[in-house]
């Protein structure tokens, strides 16, 4: 009897809502979706702060930090090329911030015969700040890890205007031969005072087939 009115005077319990637990987690999972966002802000926040011009590459306006183009290359051994290139700013980490390094990209190299390589691209742009026009540029073309034949390019330029314009200074003939076929990278004879120049438009990599021919669809 005693248990029963010690139990009619005690407060009644609160009943457990399975909504509340449920929100609460809830919120406790926006938290990372939050964190990742503030993260890739703050990256392209800092990426804008150091790298201004990144905003207008090639004489146009580009918000999405990324310019693409294609073009021909002329050999003065007579050979023409195809070249699509993509850029995008790099933004150094650590010790590896002196570098100089500030363009990181992909590009795809079509020799007269219709073959095509992939290539990794490093860019070097000096000198610019608001505006990358007539800024001087190097890029280091190199193959992928495991790629065969051994690949390796040079170019020098700048964008004038809307086009960005290239020379190997005699690069190219360190991987190619004078009829422009692949041959490696320091394999074989070089041709004397070679030289190979040429432009890139902005434009797609679908058009990437109208310098190249048809065979270039099989790069996509």
């Amino acid at each position: 009897m005693s248990g029963t009115l010690a139990s009619l005077g005690a407060a009644p319990e609160t009943p457990q809502n399975p909504a509340a637990g449920t929100a609460k987690s809830r919120k406790r999972g926006c938290g990372c979706l939050g964190s990742v966002s503030g993260a890739i802000g703050l990256v392209i926040g800092v990426m804008l702060l150091l790298n201004p011009w990144s905003l207008r590459m090639g004489g146009r306006w580009t918000p999405a930090l990324t310019w693409h183009g294609v073009g021909k290359l002329h050999s003065t051994t007579g050979a023409t090329y195809g070249l699509f290139m993509e850029l995008n700013p790099y933004l150094a980490q650590g010790r590896r911030g002196g570098s100089g390094k500030n363009l990181e990209g992909t590009a795809k190299i079509c020799t007269p015969e219709g073959e095509v390589f992939a290539m990794k691209v490093d860019g070097y742009l000096k000198h610019a700040w608001l505006d990358a026009d007539q800024k001087p540029i190097t890029f280091y073309l190199r193959s992928p890890k495991d790629a065969q034949p051994k690949l390796r390019a040079d170019f020098y330029g700048s964008w004038q205007g809307q086009e960005l314009v290239l020379d190997d200074k005699g690069s190219m003939a360190m991987s190619f031969l004078p009829d422009g076929n692949a041959k490696g990278y320091l394999k074989g004879m070089n041709a004397p005072t070679e030289d190979t120049t040429g432009s890139l438009r902005y434009a797609a990599e679908s058009e990437f087939v109208s310098v190249c021919g048809e065979r270039a669809k099989s790069s996509f």
